[in-house]
């Protein structure tokens, strides 16, 4: 029996950082409050801004080869 390749989940991998605790446990009762993962927001919040610095810099070489024609 032949086996199939599907699709592969990306890798992923442990990511440290250092936060005043007073930052850390409003944050984590924030996300408590209102149902949230804090760990979810994290990755959402990084997303966020890659898909934001992706679109600047596609805006801007957009607005620069308008310019030059």
């Amino acid at each position: 029996m032949a086996r199939t390749v599907g699709a592969r989940r990306p890798e992923k991998i442990q990511f440290n950082i250092r936060v005043e605790g007073e930052v850390l446990a409003r944050f984590r009762d924030y996300c408590r409050r209102n149902g949230l993962d804090p760990q979810g927001q994290v990755v959402l919040f990084m997303r966020k801004v890659l898909d934001t610095e992706f679109d600047f810099q596609e805006r801007l070489w957009s607005a620069l080869k308008e310019e030059r024609s």
